[in-house]
């Protein structure tokens, strides 16, 4: 199994455009943010807001893309003559996918309290880590799971993006719901990304294990649980059994009396 994640964690890092995404992209959209909105206190919105939505995008969508790119390569095909299990394998991906995720935090982390002199408690620094560690397992999970439901790169980008999307605008990230319509709300905490900005938020600015925290980090367990059941019980290892399930339907109705 360490094999399987030290070649999975390599292939994210040698990947131009993944790099591109989960680094560079948060770093520059702190900064830019963070000079243009000068404001007190936005500072620490602004880091819950980058860590969660890097972590969103970067374990969703780009895991989907890399399982789908895999599977279509025939890689999976090659991992299921070995004894290697589905569950086995997908803690492999999901431990590689959260490790990118913590490094590209910290780095994320150390630009916010070195350029906007962001404070950070040790509980507090906890909380965050904690946060990024479960959210990471969550949303890769999520990643698969998009990936199991779709045939090929243009439906993953469609499905990726049809759950993604919605977590973000219904969230918190980088405004207030306080305004937001009843029916906003009720859909932004039936959703886990809600509870990863807040933890976030709270570990950020409070800087203490509050009972707040705590829920919120115990909804993610369960919304991470949730999704990597949903990812298991979805998993393919290669594409010829959705081509074979199409294939079947399409005959039995060309042959299906009128």
């Amino acid at each position: 199994m360490f094999t399987i994640f030290k070649t999975m964690l390599l292939g994210i890092v040698r990947d131009a455009h993944t790099l591109f995404w989960t680094i560079l992209f948060p770093v520059a959209m702190l900064c830019g943010l963070g000079l243009y909105f000068d404001d007190p206190g936005y500072a620490e919105r602004l880091l819950a807001g980058v860590l969660a939505m890097n972590v969103l995008f970067g374990a969703t969508m780009v895991t989907a893309f890399n399982v789908m790119a895999q599977r279509n390569r025939g890689v999976y095909k090659l991992l299921r003559a070995t004894p290697f299990s589905t569950a086995a394998f997908i803690a492999a991906m999901t431990g590689a996918r959260t490790v990118l995720a913590l490094t590209v935090s910290v780095c994320i982390l150390v630009t916010a309290v070195l350029l906007f002199g962001v404070s950070l408690s040790l509980a507090g620094l906890a909380g965050i880590l904690l946060a990024l560690f479960l959210g990471s397992i969550c949303f890769t999970a999520i990643g698969f799971f998009a990936a199991n439901l779709s045939r090929d790169e243009s439906n993953v980008n469609m499905i990726s993006n049809l759950i993604s999307f919605p977590m973000l605008f219904a969230s918190e990230a980088f405004y207030s719901l306080h305004n937001a319509p009843v029916w906003v709300k009720t859909a932004a905490q039936a959703q886990p990304f809600h509870y990863f900005v807040k933890a976030l938020n709270l570990a950020v600015t409070d800087g203490r294990f509050s009972g707040e925290l705590w829920t919120a980090l115990a909804m993610l367990t369960g919304f991470a649980a949730l999704f990597l059941a949903a990812a298991a019980f979805t998993f393919r290892w290669d594409t010829e059994r959705a081509s074979r399930g199409r294939a079947l339907y399409r005959t039995s109705q060309r042959h299906s009396p009128m």
